[in-house]
């Protein structure tokens, strides 16, 4: 194959795919993508109040967002969706910076949150709590990444395999820990966080928790970067976002509650916080303790491993499509023969491990601070990933209003513009409240102090978390000028618009 990407090698990479994913799949993958036990703990961290937050989150912005994904997952099922959608309603540079925010984050969460608590998690269980030491830690912090990217890089109908059992093994960690608080409960136990009065909603508790739980809802959208590898998308796609939603709320605020019956706000740490939670309840289980103990570790860390696998083998699809349509460099595009975008996926490697270093080396071994750096860059990145994607769902309706939709978002416009508008509002609010901290506080008169909330100096957190964020857009713009020399050559682009094919394709049923 020649180094170039033309229209016609788009259709013919596409021809590497595979249809694999049933609807069992779905279901599996985007579960495991909306639950990663990661945040349990920084979520908690407010209290009891975390409750209320979860449970507004849920009704405010997870159902809005299931809704707007359902209709656009089975109108347009097309792969890497939503820099399709993007593209569609807004053009290419647009879609460009949200391909490469949608991509980029997620290596940089699997070398930073998710490497620190799998790492934390093994100290915990395996190390009596104590450090393994800076150079250890970037060694496993290297392996975890580089066998996250081998998964991703794996043939779907073998690489599905991880984020499925990975949601098993999420169930059945979530279910141990709740039978456990609830038997340690029932022993007269109580040291958590949850009084009536904790639960009482505040400003300063939804600051703290909206760009998080707006993290932690994520994922709805990530099967659809493989849309052409569904066997039914158009059918497939509303059914998966309400079982996947309900499993994720589920097991989500199982894990919360219980963390927060029994492990007071005081002793809450953001980066070892579940591990914690467990090591307390854990005592029901008598002298058997320290072998669960270990097996529960074990558990924890695969569960993080999958949840790093899922979102790569969904978000570097997203990027190889972009630089086959031509918003990105073109060896970006290639697939392996087996149909998974392999040039990504290394990429994906090399940035993970670099995060890997950087957060370890800068934070000097300090676990803690690294994941809280960690947490809000990614949490932001993600979230404002979106920025272009949920208002696809109503510019697409009135650019391709013929386009068969086999779900429709209830209430017609109206109840389109909710959707959008809901949960527009809270990326925006994810943005100011992660990568600028203390921003809306100070405009609401309130004082806010950046060290006792993440640990580190502002002029720290701001260089990393905005510095960084200003980077990865830049990036985009990047890959967006390269895209359009690219096809102003010939050797990228699609063949014909998207809009116009999901237009005319036949109506199922």
């Amino acid at each position: 194959m020649s180094a170039s990407v033309s229209g016609g090698s788009l259709v013919g990479e596409k021809r590497k795919l595979r249809k694999v994913l049933r609807r069992a799949d779905l279901v599996l993958f985007t579960a495991c993508a909306m639950v990663s036990l990661d945040t349990i703990a920084f979520s908690a961290s407010i209290g009891g109040e975390a409750l209320f937050w979860l449970a507004a989150s849920f009704v405010f912005f997870l159902i809005p967002y299931g809704l707007l994904t359902a209709e656009l997952g089975s109108a347009f099922p097309v792969e890497g969706g939503p820099y399709e959608w993007a593209k569609m309603s807004f053009g290419r540079l647009p879609a460009a910076v949200t391909a490469v925010l949608y991509w980029l984050c997620n290596p940089i969460w699997v070398g930073g949150t998710l490497a620190a608590t799998a790492i934390a998690t093994l100290e915990a269980f395996f190390h009596h709590g104590e450090a393994y030491g800076t150079g250890a830690e970037i060694v496993f912090g290297l392996i975890f990444v580089w066998l996250t990217v081998a998964v991703a890089i794996a043939a779907l109908r073998y690489g599905k395999w991880a984020p499925n059992v990975g949601t098993i093994l999420k169930a059945i960690v979530a279910l141990l820990f709740t039978g456990l608080w609830i038997a340690y409960l029932a022993q007269g136990k109580h040291h958590g966080s949850i009084a009536v009065s904790d639960v009482k909603p505040s400003v300063t508790g939804f600051l703290a928790l909206i760009g998080v739980l707006a993290f932690v809802w994520g994922g709805f959208e990530v099967s659809s970067n493989a849309s052409e590898e569904m066997l039914d998308p158009q059918r497939d796609v509303p059914w998966m976002v309400v079982r996947a939603g309900a499993v994720g709320a589920v097991l989500y605020g199982l894990v919360i509650l219980g963390t927060l019956l029994v492990i007071p706000k005081a002793q809450l740490s953001n980066v070892g916080g579940f591990t914690d939670a467990y090591n307390r309840v854990a005592g029901v289980l008598g002298g058997s303790a320290g072998g669960v103990g270990k097996l529960v570790a074990v558990l924890i860390v695969l569960t993080l491993f999958s949840s790093g696998a899922v979102w790569l083998e969904g978000a570097d699809r997203a990027q190889a499509v972009a630089a086959l349509d031509g918003a990105a460099p073109a060896w970006m595009g290639r697939f392996a023969s087996f149909g998974t975008p392999i040039a990504v996926n290394l990429a994906s490697g090399v940035v993970g491990s670099v995060f890997v270093f950087l957060g370890f080396l800068l934070t000097k071994g300090k676990l803690a601070d690294f994941f809280g750096v960690m947490i809000a860059l990614t949490a932001s990145t993600a979230t404002l990933a979106y920025l272009f994607v949920f208002p696809a769902l109503v510019v697409l309706r009135k650019k391709y209003p013929d386009a068969h939709r086999p779900y429709r978002v209830p209430g017609g416009m109206f109840g389109a513009w909710i959707c959008v508008i809901l949960t527009e509002l809270v990326v925006v609010l994810t943005g100011f409240t992660l990568l600028w901290p203390g921003l809306i506080d100070g405009l609401l008169g309130r004082s806010y102090d950046i060290r006792a909330s993440w640990g580190v100096s502002r002029a720290f957190f701001e260089s990393v978390t905005l510095g960084s964020f200003a980077v990865l857009v830049l990036i985009g713009v990047v890959f967006w000028r390269i895209g359009e020399r690219n096809r102003a050559r010939g050797i990228a682009g699609e063949p014909e618009p998207v809009g116009a094919v999901a237009a005319s394709a036949p109506e199922i049923g």
